[in-house]
């Protein structure tokens, strides 16, 4: 299982998130030729310990994918029900001039935030993504 969990919360603002909580929404390519599913989550930085949210794409049910219709896209399995793992680590990175999310380690730029979480208390009739 993952070294860090998150609680989910379903058909919430993502400004409504508490520390360590996520939740899921769909997301539209620029040029609206494609859908996919964004994790979001609120979390303190590695760094200094200051709340912030980030968001990955996710691929539910299926694995990691390098170039996804969201760019770098994370797997999510379902563990058992009601708790999701995603797959591999998400590692936020300070570019200097913003933030990106990248898998597993880097150490050529400071990391912000790197954890492989778990996702907890996924209702199990939360279709829209499963």
């Amino acid at each position: 299982m993952g070294d860090f969990v998150l609680m989910y919360r379903p058909d919430v603002f993502i400004s409504d998130l508490r520390e360590n909580e996520c939740t899921i929404h769909r997301a539209t390519t620029a040029d609206r030729t494609a859908s996919y599913w964004l994790l979001w989550f609120y979390v303190r930085r590695d760094t200094d310990g200051v709340l912030e949210d980030f968001a990955v794409p996710i691929n539910p049910r299926g694995e990691y994918m390098e170039t996804g219709p969201g760019g770098r896209t994370w797997g999510l399995t379902l563990v058992r029900d009601g708790t999701w793992q995603i797959s591999p680590s998400i590692n936020v990175l300070n570019t200097g001039e913003g933030k990106r999310a990248v898998a597993g380690d880097h150490s050529t730029l400071p990391s912000l935030w790197h954890k492989t979480p778990s996702i907890e208390r996924v209702p199990l009739l939360e279709e829209r993504w499963q």
